[in-house]
């Protein structure tokens, strides 16, 4: 009888220590799980981190530059608002200076105070873009028989010295090419 009482005590200690051992494979499982979750729960945290930075500060000057160069005028003009290191970036003259150029590109009228020297060149295209917003008068519109569909497009040549002069053979305005009659007088009523 003893030897079968010890070898149930064997038995039974054998099993307390495989219970024991199963515990303890499932406690350092649980352990490991809770450090992959916190590692995972870190690692989010640092991707959120460096996604919620400012490309400005990530980036550089230089590089946030030639992104905007790349948008059109609007979405530069949208960043204007995002902060004051933004607005230093967005309104510099080498990105807006394009875009006066681009604006520009084909056009018969450019704003006299667009060209001012010294102006800014976000303040060159924001007053070009008003320019572009005004409306014809209906007088100047009187004048020009392209506008009332009875002629071709008439063609004015406005000079320096404040004359104009307009194509030879145009008897709306007694204006022919190189007879200087009239002083500059409609940039005046604009």
């Amino acid at each position: 009888m003893e030897l079968q009482e010890m070898e149930e005590k064997l038995q039974n200690g054998d099993v307390l220590l495989e219970v024991k051992k199963k515990k303890k494979k499932k406690r350092r499982k649980k352990k490991r799980k809770r450090e992959k979750r916190k590692e995972k729960i870190e690692e989010e945290e640092e991707e959120e981190v460096e996604l919620s930075q400012d490309p400005l500060e990530v980036l550089g000057r230089d590089i946030m530059l030639m992104i905007l160069k790349n948008l059109d005028a609007r979405s530069v003009a949208l960043s204007l608002l995002v902060s004051r290191a933004w607005h230093g970036v967005a309104s510099s003259d080498s990105i807006w200076s394009a875009k006066c150029e681009e604006l520009w590109l084909g056009k018969a009228h450019i704003p006299h105070l667009a060209l001012v020297q010294g102006l800014p060149k976000l303040a060159a295209y924001s007053l070009s873009i008003m320019d572009g917003k005004r409306v014809v008068p209906e007088y100047w519109r009187n004048l020009d028989p392209y506008w009332k569909g009875t002629s071709p497009l008439m063609h004015r040549y406005f000079h320096t010295d404040g004359s104009q002069t307009a194509d030879p053979g145009d008897k709306e305005t007694g204006l022919e090419l190189g007879n200087v009659q009239r002083p500059l007088l409609l940039l005046q009523c604009s």
